[in-house]
């Protein structure tokens, strides 16, 4: 009995012994499976941390970039609508200067109502007419023009001076007097100053304006035609003849030079003769446009008008006042009279 109780002794402390290694073993383990998720967990942490710090600096690395971009993009907006700005005010001068690019010169806007009663032409050549035409009135001698002409039952045409007409009843009425006989009146300049009505265009047209009004409001007459103050090519407009010209023909307003002339603009009065011979040197174009004066030295131009008119019909001419249909004589810079 002693013997299997000793036995039975012997097994139990044998198998608490497997069972207290067993428990030792899995304590063990437990605690290195423990130690080992602790490292783990310490590692993880570590590598999120050193992911976060990363990240962190790659967000402030973006943000610097992004507000250097931000930076950079406004200051090319600033300069963009700087280039703009200076595009649009070359524009605007170029507009200005140079009437072959878009829009149109700042002059075509003066005087709004400085424009011809009717439609541009100006295509008709007629055939062996003449139209005598007297410059630099009116004055005295107008009053001795008109009766010849009567006489003759010839119409011809009067280049006023606006600055004779403006103030001056008296030569408000002769200029009333040519239109009621049925001649023509047509601009001559207001000032008939070359410097100033040819200092530029915008000069150009306030000197015409004036004579335009005074004719139109006080004469009665709205003229259609008018002549350059020294012919349309001078030594004071060169460079501003063409664009004077293009903008009176845009506002309906036709220039007539001369092919026949009685150099009558003389300091003394010429004789007759040589007024005469003057014209008829000139004769022979298919239709003729005389250059006469009418202002108050001009008497023996006068003198002369009866027997210019009588030989000028024995060639066969007749005579007519210009219209703003025939074409106009115009000047070049390598035929100027």
């Amino acid at each position: 009995m002693t013997g299997t109780r000793e036995k039975k002794s012997g097994a139990g402390k044998t198998v608490l012994a497997v069972v207290l290694f067993v428990v030792a073993l899995g304590l063990a383990g437990l605690s290195a499976f423990l130690a080992w998720q602790n490292s783990r967990e310490k590692a993880l942490r570590q590598q999120a941390e050193a992911d976060s710090a990363q990240a962190a600096r790659t967000i402030e690395t973006l943000e610097g970039q992004l507000t250097e971009t931000s930076d950079s993009l406004a200051e090319a907006n600033d300069s963009l609508a700087e280039a703009n700005e200076t595009i649009g005010e070359l524009q605007r001068k170029l507009e200005e200067d140079d009437p072959f690019v878009p829009g149109h010169p700042a002059y075509e806007d003066l005087y709004p109502d400085f424009y011809a009663p009717q439609p541009l032409d100006a295509s008709q050549t007629p055939d062996h007419v003449i139209y005598l035409t007297f410059d630099d009135g009116p004055s005295d001698r107008t009053d001795e023009i008109l009766p010849i002409l009567e006489r003759e039952g010839i119409k011809a045409t009067f280049f006023e001076v606006g600055a004779y007409l403006d103030g001056n009843q008296t030569n408000i009425e002769r200029a009333k007097r040519i239109v009621a006989q049925g001649h023509t009146l047509a601009m001559h300049s207001y000032s008939h100053n070359y410097k100033t009505c040819y200092a530029s265009v915008e000069a150009f047209l306030d000197d015409f304006y004036k004579v335009f009004t005074i004719m139109r409001d006080q004469v009665g007459y709205t003229p259609t035609m008018y002549r350059f103050p020294g012919g349309s090519t001078n030594a004071y407009n060169y460079g501003v003849e063409q664009d004077i010209i293009a903008e009176m023909l845009r506002r309906g307003f036709v220039p007539y030079d001369w092919n026949m002339s009685a150099q009558d603009a003389t300091s003394k009065p010429l004789p007759v003769e040589t007024i005469i011979s003057n014209v008829m040197a000139y004769s022979g174009h298919q239709y003729g446009v005389v250059l006469m004066h009418d202002s108050k030295a001009r008497t023996t131009t006068v003198q002369a008008l009866p027997e210019m008119i009588r030989q000028l019909r024995a060639q066969g001419y007749t005579f007519a006042g210009l219209t703003p249909e025939v074409k106009p004589i115009l000047f070049g810079y390598k035929t100027n009279r």
